[in-house]
């Protein structure tokens, strides 16, 4: 599926769907499971012992799909970050938010401000912020046939989420 942002579906110079093959990728703080989702929404999970055994056994690696579980369904997003306690926030490319997803896959919304456009590289520090990057990607040369929209000055935000960064992420 292509990726949307600000409600449009972003397309390349000759009029085809842009497509990003970058994903999001987060590790639960307990190391028991991975969480990831493409560019364009739909989170999923599988357990990390799966990927663990599937690196050194080819059969499983073959077949590590029957293990993956859909986790939320999550909008076009530009980045992730997980906490402490395992909530994961999901920017929203089209509507300028962040989402909360908590531990059991239902979600909230933190945060929602039209300056948040294509928040990307959040990360939580040990002050308890979740860090928002607003890049404007989707203004950029690559999504408007080389010419750019990015309003100047870029920012990042900050907010205070009540909890650190997950022990095994970067602080």
């Amino acid at each position: 599926m292509p990726i949307s942002a600000e409600g449009d579906l972003l397309r390349d110079s000759t009029g085809a769907f842009q497509r990003i093959y970058a994903d999001q990728h987060e590790v639960s703080p307990d190391g028991k499971y991975y969480y990831y989702q493409p560019a364009n929404g739909g989170m999923s999970r599988i357990e990390t012992q799966y990927l663990d055994q599937a690196f050194y056994n080819s059969t499983l690696a073959q077949i590590l799909t029957n293990y993956v579980e859909p986790y939320a369904l999550t909008p076009s997003t530009g980045g992730t970050a997980i906490d402490a306690d395992g909530n994961i926030y999901n920017s929203d490319t089209d509507s300028q938010r962040i989402i909360k997803v908590h531990t059991n896959g239902t979600k909230t919304l933190l945060v929602q401000d039209p300056r948040l456009l294509w928040v990307d590289a959040m990360w939580v520090d040990a002050q308890h912020r979740l860090w928002m990057p607003a890049a404007q990607l989707n203004r950029g040369t690559p999504f408007n046939n080389g010419t750019s929209f990015v309003v100047p000055p870029l920012h990042v935000f900050t907010i205070d989420i009540g909890v650190g960064p997950s022990p095994i992420d970067h602080a």
